[in-house]
Formats: structure tokens, sequence, C-alpha cells
């Protein structure tokens, strides 16, 4: 056999051996890198969903006057409009019902702030304050007034808005 029937593509195999296609130079290669390629893709995708940031749950902050014990939760603390849920009780843990409860999100350092929100009494000592409005990130101080029994109570809780 000589070097040019080996070369031949119309060559007949020989006894006992496959004959292999003939493929273009390199193309083993490029299979290769496209498996590494698609295998670096997957691992990209698997740590970018495991650092991407999630939202955050709600912030329950805890606080009280001389008369009043209140938790207060914020859906979400992040930039924008938010609902706010209290839990107001007297000092022997006894639900406070019908009270008027007004909740205003202010920011210190520029003094953003929108007109105080009524909450909407929801039962044993719970209200809401719907759409209470963060314009911008940083730190804010909820101003809480409490009206029942005959007086009012204020209480200040500070808090970070985060983007």
């Amino acid at each position: 056999m000589n070097w040019q029937s080996a070369t031949n593509s119309h060559a007949r195999p020989v006894a006992g051996h496959t004959a292999l296609p003939q493929s273009e130079p390199g193309g083993g290669r490029r299979l290769e890198v496209a498996g590494i390629v698609v295998v670096v893709a997957a691992l990209l995708a698997l740590v970018g969903w495991l650092v991407w940031p999630s939202p955050p749950g709600a912030l329950v902050l805890h606080s009280g006057t001389t008369d009043h014990i209140v938790t207060v939760t914020v859906a979400s603390h992040r930039m924008g409009e938010t609902s706010i849920d209290l839990v107001v009780t007297d000092r022997a843990g006894k639900p406070v019902p019908r009270a008027v409860i007004r909740v205003q999100a202010i920011e210190p350092r520029m003094g953003y702030s929108d007109p105080p929100t009524t909450s909407t009494e929801l039962g044993a000592g719970r209200y809401r304050a719907a759409d209470v409005s963060f314009m911008m990130t940083g730190p804010w101080n909820l101003q809480v007034s409490i009206a029942a029994g005959g007086g009012t109570d204020q209480l200040s809780l500070p808090l970070w808005i985060g983007g």
C-alpha cells in the first residue's frame, strides 16, 4: 500500500480495523473548548444565583413608652412605599383597642417626609399603616403617635433604608 492509497478517502478498511470518519483538523479541540465553555457558564450561573441579593425580609422593631409596649414590623426596608404593622399593648401586655395611631417616616439629614399616615385597626391591638413612603436610602426615623385612653404617647424608631 502506498501513501496515496492510505490517504485516499475511497480506500477500503484493513481487516480487523474500523475506519474512522475523516474530520477537519482541530475538530476534537473545538469540542473540548465548547464543553469547557458550557461548564464555566453553568458554574457562573450557579454562583450568580447563590450570591444574587434576595429581597429582605420584614424588619421588626421593639419600643415602648411609659404606658405602651409597641412592636413595629416594616414590610420592606427598601426605598419606596411599604406597609407598617404595629402591635400596641399596655405595660401588662393587654392589647390596646380603638387607638388612633399615626406613623410618619422622616429622613433626618434632608428633612424629607410625607404627612403622617393614620393606621387602620386590624383587631386585638394590631394596626396597619399602609403606603408609608421612604424616598431615598439612608437613615430614617419612624415617628409613631399613639392616642389612646385620654392621652397621647410619642416614640421615635430609627431604621436604615436600603436600595
